[in-house]
């Protein structure tokens, strides 16, 4: 039994050349989109959210499982079929199995593959018999006969852009072998029906040009213009303007060559990925574990793989995310997406900004990408689903930000970092970065401040180290002032350092600044725990307990503990390590500042006319639930 699958036109399946397409449309649907993803697994999710959207029925798996017993039992016999074809069950999905070459968009694509790149190396023969044959298989519209949701949508506009990238190459590649006269009908049908398609325009105009006939080419571009400036208010490309001035001043039309290769905007993979730190300390443990998790050769499943990095203000978590996706970089060799989503700006980067600025960078044009976040998130998942792509996001605020950035693909990967808000993500593994280590903040230090004057001298080094917290961005701002004057010893800066009221003040340096930090994430913090956070040094100690908070703030232990823990969750403060496994005990949590949020609090404690005006925040939440639960 010999299968083939089409969906360059109406939708077909034949067996041995008799048609077994189904006829229902739910059917159809499903099979349509199980062959889009061929030999990946496609999740009941998928299934569900393409025949029904945002409103499916209760009954809407049971129904899809209904479908795919119905499609195994009409098109997936026990028949051995050559190429061999399968429908297989897999966990919370369904993966079709069948060979590239018995699917027409596979054999398109793997011709285009190959005609585009006899262009680029200049055998335009090979390139039009391939783009030809390789366009000839279509037979319409893309599914034209299906009746698609957002995912299927959004692939068949994936579809139509290749056939016209393939049918550009074709053109061109018959404008380098002389066959212009043969071209003027087809283009200009062309750019009728593609009205603000600029490479069809420009080559119409180099074909009428090259055919004597001038003035019919300078009309082109004269309404084509009008038009752009009429729809979209911009002019045509720079390419396009210099062809226009060449047929003004009337120049040989051998100097009239297609548009040269430097200022094609083609983009096989995006390369957005940070620089890797030359003097990144430590962390080596949890990178390693986090490559595993998101390597695809590590994997043994087929879902999407997410790590998230949290950790408190200045640990490192950009930097840990730069250095594990610059070592992930050849696992992910169709591209590599990079963010920051300015959780700690004032005002968070849109998701749908975003997934613009994606979009480009494969190479939509600005005419097909949809408008509202959604459409470009399917967009952005139906692109990456066979693909091998990478995404970091840096600063997030929160899941509801991170999802719609996620790519769909089971061969994907996603690198997010975060104060906090991303503990709904599903499927996600954690890294919880705390500050370095002795040894680690030595070598971080010595390597800003140079080996050298570490070594000679390393005990101050090490004292400068403990006084910073071993948090990373402290010790970088200690280090550049250090380094911004060279000979200066390591004693003085770790004397300022330590008879300073204020050593914020020190720890920050050109853009480097601890505390800056500390007030953005403070202002994430709800105003009730931002009003505890900033009465805790009345308490006079370091360390201390749900149930001494809620005596000195007069409320319930239990309304006390969620507030600091509210605290931990942004970083602010931290459970101390010995008491993070209370399984089993009656002993009291105890909770800690960091050396360097305590400086933080301090300052706020004493600004203004003391504490009382920062216990108000507190009040509306305190009215509500603390009350309640009884008195501290």
């Amino acid at each position: 039994m010999l299968l083939q699958f089409k969906l360059l036109g109406p939708l077909s399946v034949l067996s041995d050349d008799r048609d077994i397409t189904p006829s229902a449309p739910k059917l159809r649907e499903i099979l349509a989109l199980l062959i889009v993803r061929a030999n990946q697994r496609v999740s009941m999710t998928d299934l569900v959210d393409e025949l029904w959207g945002a409103q499916p029925p209760r009954s809407a798996q049971v129904t899809v499982q209904t479908y795919i017993h119905r499609l195994r039992k009409t098109m997936f016999l026990n028949e051995p079929a050559e190429p061999p074809a399968a429908l297989h069950t897999t966990w919370q999905g369904y993966r079709l199995e069948i060979a590239a070459d018995a699917v027409d968009k596979c054999r398109f694509e793997n011709m285009v593959q190959r005609g585009s790149a006899a262009l680029e190396n200049g055998v335009p023969q090979q390139a039009t018999e391939l783009l030809s044959h390789a366009l000839q298989l279509w037979r319409g519209p893309a599914m034209g006969d299906v009746e698609t949701g957002e995912l299927l949508t959004a692939y068949a506009a994936r579809l139509e852009e290749s056939r016209l990238r393939a049918l550009e190459g074709r053109i061109e590649a018959d404008l380098q072998l002389s066959r212009h006269r043969d071209l003027v009908s087809e283009l200009k049908e062309l750019t009728i029906t593609h009205p603000l398609h600029e490479s069809f325009h420009s080559q119409l105009m180099l074909a009428l040009y090259r055919c004597q006939r001038r003035d019919v080419a300078l009309d082109v571009f004269r309404r084509f213009r009008g038009r752009l400036m009429d729809e979209l208010a911009v002019e045509p490309s720079q390419y396009m303007q210099r062809l226009h001035q060449s047929m003004l001043a009337g120049e040989t039309e051998t100097r009239l060559d297609p548009e040269p290769p430097s200022e094609r905007i083609t983009v096989v993979a995006p390369a957005q990925l940070p620089n890797d730190i030359a003097d990144f300390a430590g962390r080596e443990e949890p990178i390693k574990a986090a490559e595993r998790w998101l390597c695809p050769g590590e994997r043994d499943d087929d879902a999407l793989r997410v790590v998230s990095v949290g950790g408190m203000p200045g640990v490192g978590k950009s930097a840990f995310a730069a250095r594990l996706a610059q070592r992930l970089r050849p696992s992910f060799e169709d591209g590599q997406f990079y963010a920051t989503l300015g959780a700690s700006e004032a005002r968070p980067t849109e998701p749908e900004e975003v997934l613009g600025r994606f979009l480009r960078a494969i190479g939509f044009g600005e005419s097909r990408i949809p408008d509202g976040v959604e459409e470009r998130a399917t967009m952005f998942r139906s692109w990456s689903v066979d693909r091998r792509v990478l995404v970091v996001l840096d600063d997030a605020a929160s899941d509801v930000q991170v999802q719609p950035l996620l790519p769909a693909g089971a061969r994907c990967a996603v690198v997010v970092t975060a104060r906090c808000g991303l503990q709904a993500l599903p499927g996600a593994h954690t890294v919880d970065l705390e500050p370095l280590t002795a040894d680690e903040g030595f070598e971080l230090l010595a390597g800003v401040v140079g080996r050298e004057q570490a070594d000679a001298e390393r005990d101050e080094v090490r004292r400068l180290v403990e006084l910073c917290g071993y948090l990373p961005l402290a010790l970088r701002c200690v280090g550049a002032r250090l380094r911004s004057t060279p000979r200066w010893p390591v004693r003085n800066m770790r004397q300022h350092l330590e008879a300073n009221s204020r050593p914020l003040d020190l720890l920050r340096f050109n853009g480097l600044d601890v505390r800056a930090r500390l007030e953005s994430c403070l202002r994430t913090v709800p105003p009730p725990a931002r009003g505890v956070f900033r009465l805790l040094p009345t308490l006079g100690a370091d360390r201390f307990t749900a149930v001494e908070v809620a005596a000195k703030l007069d409320c319930s232990p239990k309304f006390a503990e969620a507030i600091l823990a509210r605290l931990v969750g942004h970083g602010l403060l931290r459970i101390r390590r010995e008491d993070r496994d209370t399984t089993g005990t009656d002993e009291p949590v105890l909770f800690e500042f960091h050396p360097l949020t305590r400086h933080f609090a301090d300052e706020l404690l004493n600004v203004g006319n003391g504490p009382l005006p920062y216990l108000w925040p507190l009040w509306p939440l305190y009215l509500r639930y603390g009350r309640q639960n009884g008195p501290g």
